[in-house]
């Protein structure tokens, strides 16, 4: 199981010490605005339907990380904050690095040497690149580390725990959310996968991933590629490279090349895609460049 990148003190404070991205208080709202965008697209419409709690938590994180593209609240003062659970906020976190907004770093605990309180850094933010170069970030081990953990965390869930069998038709949205939250193991089938995710993706992963969630966590695995990737045209134009990776994936698994686990394989793939194409992006623009000379044109 790979070790979770740890910052030593003095990586931390270099990094909370390190020049500003903004010089005023305009700029700041500005990076901030832009931050909690690509929240909210991500989202979707079900972000206005978030707790009003959820949704400032979400401001403050984005507010903390305009200035350098990181920011380290932890999630208890959060939810204090806030007056939502500690689990809450946790949970959205999870959902953001699934999705590609966030890379999460550890501090070191100073009383047992151990990980200690989370770094989120942003993707979106100009210094995103910074970070990681600096860091020497292994991104793909990260992924293979989230993967890890959640299922030492699924591990932990007791097999012989039995889901009642109850009919849903009479419940009261009250009761309806109780029964979701007491019956977690029950998996979605593909046919709840959210619309934000292309058609021709879903269809290339489904025969082999049957539930939503599977499907959901590996096209942010996309996303996170793409936005690391630097690529100007949109991650929907570039739906069939990722249809590519996962089918060569596949068939790496097929023939049993893969020796940590599909998804890191996954995102290697992916990321080497993007990268050629990216290559591919930067020699058009230079064939077309977009800008002219304008002393010759009035010449």
């Amino acid at each position: 199981m790979p070790i979770t990148r740890m910052l030593t003190a003095k990586e931390f404070d270099y990094m909370k010490n390190y020049q500003s991205y903004i010089e005023d208080r305009s700029q700041h709202q500005s990076m901030k605005r832009k931050l909690l965008e690509e929240i909210i697209k991500l989202y979707g419409e079900k972000f206005y339907r978030l707790h009003e709690g959820t949704r400032k938590a979400l401001d403050r994180l984005c507010w903390f990380a305009a200035e350098r593209g990181f920011c380290f609240p932890g999630s208890t003062y959060l939810g204090h904050t806030y007056e939502k659970s500690k689990g809450t906020i946790d949970r959205h976190l999870r959902e953001l690095r699934n999705q590609g907004q966030i890379v999460t770093v550890y501090r070191r605990c100073t009383r047992n040497n151990g990980k200690g309180n989370p770094v989120h850094l942003f993707v979106n933010h100009p210094y995103f690149d910074q970070w990681v170069n600096y860091l020497q970030l292994n991104l793909e081990s990260d992924v293979e580390a989230d993967v890890d953990a959640e299922n030492e965390q699924s591990a932990w869930e007791s097999k012989d725990r039995e889901t009642k069998n109850c009919s849903t038709y009479n419940l009261s949205l009250k009761d309806f959310n109780k029964y979701i939250r007491n019956n977690v193991n029950v998996k979605l089938s593909s046919d709840y996968v959210p619309s934000c995710i292309p058609v021709s993706f879903k269809e290339a992963v489904q025969p082999f991933f049957n539930y939503a969630n599977d499907i959901y966590h590996l096209w942010g695995k996309v996303r996170l590629a793409h936005k690391i990737s630097r690529l100007e045209r949109p991650v929907e134009d570039l739906v069939s490279i990722a249809v590519q990776a996962f089918k060569e994936t596949v068939f790496a698994y097929k023939r049993n090349r893969i020796k940590t686990n599909f998804e890191a394989y996954f995102f290697g793939t992916l990321r080497g895609l993007f990268t050629t194409e990216r290559r591919r992006e930067v020699q058009r623009n230079k064939a077309n460049p977009l800008f002219y000379n304008f002393l010759d044109l009035d010449a």
